[in-house]
């Protein structure tokens, strides 16, 4: 085929043809010159091709425009009226090829901020090409949000479209606040999967300090978000309790009287201690409690 733009890549030519391959874009005239690969694709694939091999480790440049290509290359010299209506015309045809708005649509629109958050770490950058998006892995992530039952992202002109639809009454249903601590404790894990952690493994907190912060970075900068995620936190506790006599079965009476519920104990002693018409059970205990935020 005669019509085609030649590009070189230095790259060697087995990840170039895999990662091409992988894209579904055809290429032909394949040669090597030193370190370079050189290629011939269609020129509806160039935008493609370009975003593949974006890394600056890759050196890539256009070896050999198509004739298409040599020929709107000239008429792009050209001055007066002809030069603007080109330049008219080749900017509304590349700006089909980038994403110059992100806009989230439907009952899920309250999410915009962490919606937008997800599809950029994607690739859907403003001002990167579309096919840099990995939407199935967006709309993947985005699913797993808090009420969120439907997702479709979908290009409009220039305009990535994110419809998000979410459970009735979710928006009222979630948190919008950051995690905070219900006890005080030492914080043993925590995992924030929207939001920033605002405290490390092994920091001591007390009731009320934030855990995880409801706000999510973008590129330099930070803006508010869902905070969904779970810590877990190492706390002691000390308690009497009243029983008759020091059998198992009211030693046993006296923990259960604690009410952990799923919290495990992880380290326990108990002393008896004589009392009118029975015996009161010490217990030092340390556990294992579990708080979290946005998540079902």
């Amino acid at each position: 085929m005669a019509d085609l733009t030649y590009i070189s890549v230095v790259s060697p030519s087995e990840t170039a043809l895999k990662k091409l391959s992988g894209a579904d874009i055809a290429v032909y005239g394949c040669k090597k010159r030193g370190a370079e690969f050189i290629f011939g694709v269609k020129d509806k694939d160039i935008q493609k091709v370009f975003a593949i091999f974006k890394k600056p480790c890759y050196n890539i440049r256009t070896e050999k425009k198509s004739v298409r290509g040599r020929f709107l290359s000239a008429l792009a010299l050209r001055a007066g009226a002809a030069f603007g209506a080109l330049a008219f015309a080749v900017a509304a045809y590349a700006a089909g090829f980038f994403v110059l708005r992100i806009e989230v649509t439907g009952s899920g629109h309250y999410l915009a901020p962490l919606v937008k958050e997800i599809v950029e770490a994607e690739g859907a950058g403003i001002g990167k090409p579309f096919s840099a998006l990995n939407a199935p892995v967006a709309a993947g992530r985005i699913l797993s949000l808090p009420g969120v039952v439907f997702c479709d992202l979908k290009k409009q002109g220039s305009v990535l479209v994110v419809d998000v639809e979410a459970e009735s009454g979710a928006e009222s249903g979630a948190v919008m606040g950051p995690l905070k601590a219900d006890r005080s404790g030492v914080v043993s894990n925590i995992v924030a999967i929207c939001g920033v952690p605002a405290v490390a493994v092994g920091t001591a907190v007390k009731k009320g300090d934030i855990l995880i912060e409801a706000k999510c970075a973008v590129g330099e900068n930070f803006m508010p978000c869902l905070a969904v995620g779970y810590a877990e936190l190492e706390c002691s506790q000390k308690a009497e309790y009243f029983v008759e006599d020091d059998s198992e079965e009211s030693i046993k009476r006296a923990y259960a009287s604690l009410l952990l519920g799923d919290d495990g104990i992880i380290e326990a002693r108990h002393s008896l201690r004589e009392a009118e018409g029975g015996f009161s059970v010490v217990m030092e205990i340390k556990y294992l409690h579990r708080i979290s935020i946005n998540l079902t």
